[in-house]
């Protein structure tokens, strides 16, 4: 579905799901945050990292530019404040970016190169939608990393947000 206003609200709703889970992050001692987990993503903090990593890859991508990444969990950000300063401020320039798109710019296909270097093309719509998915996806893994700590993770699902809007 490439209807503007809907992959606005997975945006939207992506970006309240995100502020929620760092509410409880913040919440963490630095070392929980920073422990190696039994997880692929090693840790919160690099789970965080790389939710901001992804966004700029592909946003250089819609942008048609190249990115300078070549790790999927590069650390951006050791300080949690610093790397949720970057998200936030990245929220907001992918969300001004796709409130600006046209139809069929959002239509587009769009060659790309993923980090490990698999290539693909694929309509700007559904790169979107993706980095609202992959939001969630990786919130997945951290909430399982709460469970590790143990604390719980934050209510994620869209009629909970509904009711904060």
């Amino acid at each position: 579905m490439n209807d503007k206003n809907y992959l606005l609200s997975l945006l939207d709703h992506s970006t309240w799901a995100n502020e929620e889970f760092f509410k409880i992050i913040r919440e963490l001692e630095p070392e929980e945050i920073n422990r190696d987990r039994d997880s692929f993503m090693v840790s919160i903090r690099n789970s965080v990292n790389h939710l901001l990593v992804i966004d700029k890859v592909w946003l250089s991508h819609m942008k048609r530019e190249t990115h300078k990444f070549q790790h999927l969990q590069t650390i951006l950000y050791k300080n949690l404040d610093d790397i949720w300063e970057a998200k936030d401020e990245m929220n907001k320039k992918i969300r001004d970016y796709v409130s600006n798109l046209s139809d069929s710019e959002l239509e587009e296909i769009i060659d790309y190169q993923l980090i490990s270097g698999n290539k693909g093309k694929l309509p700007r719509y559904m790169i979107i939608t993706h980095l609202a998915m992959h939001s969630a996806y990786h919130r997945g893994i951290i909430a399982d990393m709460f469970g590790q700590i143990p604390t719980q993770p934050a209510g994620q699902d869209i009629p909970v947000w509904q009711r904060f809007i």
